[in-house]
């Protein structure tokens, strides 16, 4: 079984909507700050549009740079 992770919660973000709290409860502490800090960023700036999620996380991005 594969980990939860910030992927995974934007695709169902993406798919369906809503995440559950069991899901929120599996991402990990760092995952989750990020996701939280992008959906009010999404909320507030995208209208709520799904395909303007950010589909790969800000952070593992910048780890690929560097």
């Amino acid at each position: 079984m594969s980990k939860y992770q910030y992927e995974d919660a934007v695709k169902q973000l993406q798919e369906s909507g809503s995440i559950g709290l069991v899901d929120l409860k599996n991402l990990p502490h760092e995952d989750l700050v990020e996701l939280f800090e992008e959906i009010k960023v999404w909320c507030l700036y995208a209208n709520g549009k799904a395909d303007k999620l950010p589909k790969e996380s800000k952070k593992k991005k910048r780890k690929k740079k560097d």
